[in-house]
């Protein structure tokens, strides 16, 4: 009976332990898990859209110009506000000027003026590292 009492004992000893190492691996998992909330942002993880790249220069037809706001690990960051720097040849309608829940802002882009366009974007104030090019014909 008293060997039993022990084996017993030193069993419960044995799950408390291996039960307190599993519950302290979860918690460091659950606390180092990737966050949406953080609000810095990557300008090399950054990109831009643009679809389509040609389009007839009559003020009607629209290029829609697709801009994502990502952190380090990829993730997309909310509330940027997003401007574009170019030529005053071209209107910009601003759709989506602030960064939503996935990063995303949008614009529509037409021009009366025929031509080869660069673009500047910029995320809060600082230059996306892609110029990305647009045309009317």
């Amino acid at each position: 009976m008293k060997k039993t009492l022990v084996f017993l004992s030193i069993l419960l000893f044995l799950l408390l332990i291996l039960t307190s190492f599993f519950w302290l691996y979860e918690a460091k998992t659950f606390i180092g898990r990737a966050s949406v909330f953080r609000n810095t942002f990557s300008i090399e993880n950054s990109y831009v859209f643009i679809s389509p790249l040609r389009a007839k220069a009559d003020n009607q037809e629209k290029i829609r110009l697709t801009v994502f706001v990502l952190n380090d690990q990829g993730l997309g960051v909310q509330g940027k506000k997003v401007t574009i720097n170019t030529a005053n040849q071209l209107n910009i309608e601003v759709i989506q000027g602030l960064t939503d829940g996935v990063g995303k802002a949008v614009f529509d882009i037409t021009s009366a003026n025929v031509g080869q366009f660069y673009l500047k974007v910029l995320i809060e104030d600082k230059a996306l590292l892609q110029e990305p090019q647009l045309s009317f014909y």
